[in-house]
């Protein structure tokens, strides 16, 4: 017994060093193409109407972008005002940052703390602005607006990302005095709601929000080439939040939806294609409880990460 003992042992320590050495790395939020052009068509505009022939008098704006610094991703848009002379408004693309997300659940007597932690790698080119989760629950506290902590939370408006659905909350740092969240930096972020974990998706906005006034609207052709460069520009990517068909699905149901994601988790970074196939057998079999236990195992060699054991831990409970 105790030779066999000690094979399982080393079996099982060689199969953690296999699963380990394949270095799990979290995707980064991805980022759409979005390329700012200057206008190719423009309208001339009116300084003013002749007293005398009743005509107008208009003058050529010559509106273009220019980048300003390529890696903070901030561009010049120019035109020849109304007094003749040059003016500049500074504007910011929303992807300006390289931002990566984990995030894990603990479990309290009747609710989940969702627990975010939001880093800034050292190639985004400027700060952190907010940190937008989505959910699919109808309770999600703390309620809202709100600010604790030096950290202001808001729901945001319904639709803003298109077809994403869902609801989403908005978590973004005071403005100064308060700090930001420079490259190279992280930040925590908390939700409670009673609703089970769930893949969900999540975006970052980074820069300035807004633009500086000049004392006269720009060219109307400007501001159509920033169009895209909307809500839709904000990285985008995935991580856990409370949903709450899951609570409601049966056992086979709930190893189903695991199984499912099975190829998106590794396409994440969240689990080793090894592991990856242990879980399917897992599910397959319908034993989540199984599948809970060999994830708190795999945790610590770093075959999944944080957010494939929350999920499970959630889901394994009745």
């Amino acid at each position: 017994m105790i030779k066999i003992s000690i094979l399982l042992t080393i079996i099982l320590a060689l199969i953690s060093q296999d699963l380990f050495a394949q270095k799990l790395q979290r995707l980064p939020l991805q980022k759409r193409e979005f390329e700012l052009k200057s206008p190719t068509i423009w309208s001339k505009r009116v300084i003013k109407v002749d007293p005398v022939t009743n005509e107008e008098v208009t003058y050529d704006p010559k509106p273009k972008i220019e980048w300003a610094n390529a890696k903070a991703g901030k561009y010049n848009l120019k035109w020849i005002g109304y007094d003749g002379k040059e003016k500049v408004i500074v504007f910011q693309r929303p992807d300006c940052v390289d931002i990566v997300i984990s995030a894990l659940i603990t479990r309290s007597t009747d609710s989940y703390q969702y627990k975010y932690n939001v880093r800034s790698l050292a190639t985004s080119g400027d700060y952190l602005l907010g940190f937008a989760v989505q959910n699919f629950s109808s309770v999600v506290l703390p309620k809202r607006p709100s600010g604790a902590n030096d950290i202001f939370i808001g729901d945001m408006t319904s639709g803003i990302f298109g077809a994403d659905g869902g609801n989403w909350i908005l978590l973004a740092p005071l403005s100064p005095p308060h700090f930001k969240v420079q490259p190279g930096q992280s930040i925590k972020f908390n939700l409670s709601s009673p609703s089970l974990p769930g893949l969900v998706k999540c975006r970052v906005r980074g820069g300035k929000f807004g633009t500086l006034g000049v004392g006269e609207d720009m060219p109307e052709e400007l501001g159509e080439s920033l169009g895209e460069l909307s809500y839709e520009a904000w990285p985008t990517g995935y991580t856990i939040g409370p949903v709450d068909k899951l609570t409601n699905f049966s056992k086979s149901e709930r190893a189903n939806y695991v199984l499912e994601l099975l190829p998106q988790f590794q396409k994440l970074g969240w689990m080793t294609a090894k592991a990856s196939q242990q879980y399917e057998k897992f599910l397959r079999n319908q034993d989540l409880e199984g599948a809970y236990k060999r994830a708190e195992q795999d945790l610590k060699v770093g075959a999944i990460t944080s957010e494939i054991l929350s999920i499970l831990q959630g889901l394994q409970t009745k």
